[in-house]
């Protein structure tokens, strides 16, 4: 009998495999950004196509100056780099190995020193410039940040509260607040008398 392993994997309706359900949503989500994107540039496909494969150093640069929090797909994505790092079992890894716990539970992205808007534009300039060679579409870029950022959300689906949840909640708050103001009038009356 041979091992046989499996492997979980995410088709989408045109048949395209990946390996998780971000990455399938954001190949779903990618026809929705360029269709804003597209508006945005006036329909220069180029444009849109570099803003949608450079994603990440667009918001980057968008973010420059300001404090970064670690995300919960950071956290994971670090979970599973410093379970590879131990599983690899290397003497060369050996102290990160050892302190894969420690430096999971306490990592935090470096300090940033706070910057004004002026700033802000200046390093978001130099970052675009940086990654497309070309200053006048970081300067259009810059001018046009909210606009971009917000094609970026194109097909984000929320998710809706259900009627029933929204119900119960009220009539929890409601309880809270109707046993917190009998202690409050007890203690009045206790105080007063």
């Amino acid at each position: 009998m041979s091992d046989q392993q499996f492997k979980q994997v995410i088709m989408t309706a045109d048949g395209q495999v990946f390996d998780t359900k971000a990455e399938a949503n954001d190949y779903l989500r990618r026809p929705k950004i360029k269709a804003e994107l597209m508006t945005l540039t006036e329909n220069n496909e180029e444009l849109s196509n570099w803003f949608i494969d450079n994603q990440e150093v667009v918001k980057n640069a968008f973010d420059t100056g300001t404090i970064r929090r670690v995300t919960k797909a950071e956290k994971n994505k670090l979970r599973k780099a410093l379970d590879a790092i131990v599983e690899a079992d290397e003497k060369a890894y050996g102290f990160v190995a050892e302190h894969a716990d420690s430096i999971f539970e306490t990592f935090r992205w470096p300090t940033v020193k706070r910057m004004n808007e002026e700033e802000k534009a200046i390093a978001a300039k130099t970052a675009l410039v940086e990654a497309s060679e070309q200053e006048d579409l970081a300067e259009w870029a810059i001018e046009n940040r909210d606009a971009i950022l917000e094609a970026f959300k194109a097909g984000i689906v929320k998710r809706e509260v259900s009627p029933k949840a929204k119900e119960a909640l009220a009539k929890y708050r409601a309880e809270q607040k109707a046993i917190k103001e009998a202690a409050e009038a007890a203690e009045a009356a206790e105080a007063a008398g």
